[in-house]
């Protein structure tokens, strides 16, 4: 079987265009796309299905997108840089650069517009579910999200989390991270009640330990990086963020060392840099006392970071 083309980019008046708009756009978005304005289509498209919710994560030029009727899900719509205009059925939708509002997708002939060039994002939610955890959502259809909210902001920073592991996840982490995601959006959509605290518990948790553990991540080489400086920045207590990390079975001290002790052996590993001192490495990794370095890596690796070296070089 053929895979569908999933990007465009060209003429939007030839018979490629207007292939890729009925056997992709059509037929497998259930979307009609619209070039807005003369000159090329350029449209790179990027789908992540979960198990609860299904990602798209779009950019381009200024498009139309017009829903064919056919879905009977509802539809997180986003764009960071771009304003959104349209309607939904009798409503009209015009929401601001960054912040988001809900699509009904079984309306058929209901359009988004992205204005400018950039991105555009879609989770597509099963309504049911949305419903029952959320019964005020179809009110919000067409109507404008806050996108600075802080709830907003952990819900975007999830979804592109999630968009950028989804290939990469075992099915039972695919599971827990679609859940997180759905959570946090009935959380941003308003709950209430046991559903609300259901979610709070779940949702917010996990997307908060995420965003805390990419965060490490980014500083990992820094000898600034502190558990007081990570709440402060996270606006939470230090004691919340051990008892994140004592509930996923590990310190966060032993996170960070884990994670420092993983990037070195990458980098010895890494042909590019045999060049570089085994300091260098430590130093890369974020280790800045060389000696403890050479102790806690071989107590990990059962060997020193020199040997790990050769015997990389030797396979190689």
């Amino acid at each position: 079987m053929t895979q569908p083309q999933l990007s465009f980019s060209g003429d939007p008046t030839g018979p490629s265009y207007e292939g890729w708009r009925e056997q992709f756009c059509r037929q497998v978005m259930g979307t009609d796309f619209v070039p807005i304005g003369d000159g090329p289509v350029h449209r790179t498209i990027r789908p992540a299905i979960l198990p609860r919710v299904r990602l798209s994560a779009s950019h381009g030029t200024p498009m139309s997108f017009v829903s064919m009727g056919a879905n009977d899900e509802l539809v997180v719509v986003m764009s960071p840089n771009s304003a959104l205009s349209g309607t939904m059925g009798r409503r009209a939708l015009n929401i601001a650069a960054g912040d988001l509002t809900i699509g009904d997708p079984s309306i058929r002939g209901a359009r988004v517009t992205q204005m400018a060039y950039g991105n555009f994002q879609t989770a597509l939610l099963p309504r049911k579910a949305l419903l029952r955890a959320c019964p005020n959502a179809e009110d919000l259809i067409a109507r404008p999200i806050d996108g600075v909210k802080p709830i907003t902001s952990m819900f975007l920073q999830y979804y592109d989390l999630a968009h950028s592991h989804a290939d990469k996840l075992a099915p039972a982490e695919l599971d827990a991270v679609s859940q997180h995601l759905f959570d946090l959006a009935v959380l941003m959509l308003g709950a209430r009640g046991d559903a609300a605290e259901e979610a709070r518990l779940r949702g917010l948790a996990a997307a908060r330990f995420d965003a805390l553990k990419s965060d490490i991540l980014a500083q990992l080489d820094s000898p600034a990086l502190s558990l007081s400086d990570l709440a402060a920045s996270h606006r939470i207590s230090p004691r919340s963020i051990q008892l994140l990390f004592e509930r996923a079975g590990i310190t966060y001290s032993g996170f960070v060392l884990e994670q420092r002790l993983l990037r070195a052996e990458r980098l010895l590993r890494n042909p590019a840099m045999r060049s570089r001192k085994i300091i260098e490495i430590a130093h890369l990794a974020g280790f800045h006392d060389v000696s403890y370095f050479h102790r806690v890596f071989r107590r990990r690796f059962g060997q020193t970071p020199d040997d790990m070296r050769k015997l990389a070089g030797g396979a190689g």
